[in-house]
């Protein structure tokens, strides 16, 4: 497997952007799909977590400005950086991701206080995939 070169600025964006393993999986599901709309429960069904964790990132992610919010009778979300530069950065951790998986992993656990529900979280995402 040809490893990946994790940019100064991929992380930083990381640090800035992606707080949780739950929040990286929930952003590359709508990258990945980036013509539907999601509701919070049909992303916690996608990504193997529970609604209210899948809401959290979705409001974490539309604050960062990777994805927008159209509300109705329910909220819907799809992919929609603000800018060419974070969709750039997203681009690219999404093949390093692909290539590098743990790196990355590291990285998030690494940026982050709360490195025991980081933990728990990339465990429980592990295991449903």
């Amino acid at each position: 497997m040809s490893r990946v070169n994790i940019s100064q600025e991929l992380k930083t964006f990381l640090k800035e952007h992606i707080h949780s393993v739950f929040g990286l999986e929930v952003l590359l599901l709508l990258r990945r799909e980036r013509i539907r709309s999601f509701t919070a429960p049909v992303v916690a069904n996608e990504v193997g977590i529970e609604v209210e964790i899948a809401q959290r990132q979705l409001s974490e992610l539309t604050s960062a400005n990777l994805i927008e919010t159209m509300n109705g009778d329910v909220a819907t979300y799809r992919y929609a950086p603000v800018d060419q530069t974070l969709a750039s950065l997203v681009d690219q951790l999404a093949v390093a991701y692909a290539k590098q998986r743990v790196p990355i992993l590291s990285l998030i656990l690494t940026e982050h206080e709360d490195r025991t529900r980081c933990f728990v979280e990339a465990y429980r995402l592990n295991r449903a995939t």
